[in-house]
């Protein structure tokens, strides 16, 4: 009994130093990711359905969007290693606009535009950060 209580204190004298964690690595981040968002009507004069607007920057992004959802894109990208793509085009309310992404490093993403048969002419609008490595082309 005297020796497990002499263990027992000795044990809880001992002080344990704190490691150092390693510095941590930043997430890896997707190579895409949709972004539920409404650019302003800018939008629509600066890009069409084959040419996306490129936004690098915080400047640029308020240029597209107004407060708040500039805020929610903002939330969601890191210029420093990503990009956002905005399209914005009226069309045929069937136009569609669909991606793919090609497994090689880094990813390629292939937009495809399938228009519409109809005549209604809609706003159609969408919004995409990229990894800036990333390689992209529209068709």
């Amino acid at each position: 009994m005297h020796s497990v209580l002499c263990l027992m204190l000795l044990l809880g004298s001992v002080e344990t130093s704190p490691i150092a964690a390693p510095a941590a690595k930043p997430a890896p981040l997707p190579p895409i990711m949709d972004v539920a968002v409404k650019p302003n009507a800018q939008a629509f004069k600066d890009a069409n359905r084959k040419a996306p607007i490129v936004i690098k920057s915080d400047k640029e992004l308020a240029a597209y969007f107004d407060k708040k959802q500039a805020k929610v894109v903002a939330k969601q990208v890191d210029f420093n290693r990503q990009i956002v793509l905005v399209f914005a085009w009226r069309g045929s309310g069937q136009d569609r606009l669909t991606f793919g992404v090609n497994e090689s490093f880094p990813e390629q993403i292939e937009f495809n535009i399938k228009p519409g048969r109809t005549r209604d002419l809609r706003p159609h609008t969408h919004v995409y950060v990229l990894r800036s490595n990333v390689r992209w082309s529209v068709r």
